[in-house]
Parts: structure tokens; C-alpha cells; sequence
């Protein structure tokens, strides 16, 4: 993992990332012909922009309301190989790439949590954390019903 000299440097790194996978889930949206696949490729495309607009201006509600929720992990992605981004990229290794993004993702936002002692940010860091752990388990799932299952 990279390292982070403050928390600031945190953010604009993970604002980058937000706007990359905002970027990933609405071109995956547009390859899928399934409409459930669509559906939730862009409803995580627009929980991306969510994310950077609430790394962009600390919504303090939102993070105070918010409820952590236990993920399950399927571990699929534990064992596919890292994929480099490319233009040409097919539906199944977009599935692997973002994978892989969102779990090094969540642990970037878990790790971050730490560089900060305002219990504020560390809630809205532990949170986002949570939402990519939620991405990667439906990633997984969709990768378990649309290539293992089809193969």
C-alpha cells in the first residue's frame, strides 16, 4: 500500500479511486444484456459518486446515521490473478479487476482509519470500508452466478 503522509493525501487519493470505479461500473453496466447485472452495476456506479461527494465534504449526518453491517466474503477474488486496466477489457475481467480494486479499496479505508485521532473521520473512513466490502461481495456474486456458474 502506498504511504500516506496525512489524511488529506488519503482522501485525494481515494477521491481518484471513487471516480475510477464510478468510471468501471458504468462501462460494465453498458456491456452486461442482463437488467438485474445492469441494474446493480449502476446503482454501484452512482454509490461511487456518493463516496467521493462525501470525501469531497465531510456529510456528517450521513456518517453518524449510518449502520455497519457484517459482509460475508466469498473469497472469489482471493484467488484470481490481478488484471491491469485496459479500453478492451471483457465483462469477466472487469468483474476480476474491480475486485480486486475494491478489496485493496476497503483495506486502504480500514488502515486509513488509524491515521487520524478525529472520531468523525474514522467512522466515515470504517464506513466507506463497509461499502466496498458490500461492492466486492456483489461483484463476487455476480461473478459466481455469470462466469463460474455458466462455464
Amino acid at each position: 500500500m502506498e504511504l500516506f503522509k496525512d489524511i488529506r493525501q488519503v482522501f485525494d487519493f481515494a477521491i481518484e479511486k471513487e471516480e475510477a470505479s464510478y468510471q468501471l461500473y458504468s462501462k460494465a453496466a453498458a456491456m452486461v444484456s442482463s437488467t438485474a447485472s445492469r441494474k446493480m452495476l449502476e446503482e454501484m456506479a452512482g454509490q461511487e459518486l456518493g463516496h467521493k461527494r462525501l470525501l469531497q465534504g465531510l456529510d456528517r449526518e450521513k456518517v453518524h446515521e449510518y449502520r455497519f453491517v457484517k459482509v460475508p466474503d466469498l473469497k472469489i477474488g482471493d484467488y484470481l490473478v490481478d488484471i491491469e486496466y485496459r479500453d478492451d477489457m471483457t465483462f469477466q475481467e472487469i468483474l476480476v479487476f474491480a475486485m480486486k480494486a475494491e478489496e485493496k479499496a476497503a483495506r486502504l479505508y480500514s488502515e486509513a482509519s488509524h491515521l487520524t485521532d478525529v472520531p468523525e473521520i474514522q467512522r466515515m473512513l470504517l464506513m466507506l470500508a463497509n461499502e466496498e466490502k458490500k461492492h466486492k461481495y456483489n461483484l463476487e456474486s455476480m461473478y459466481d452466478d455469470k462466469i463460474l456458474t455458466e462455464n
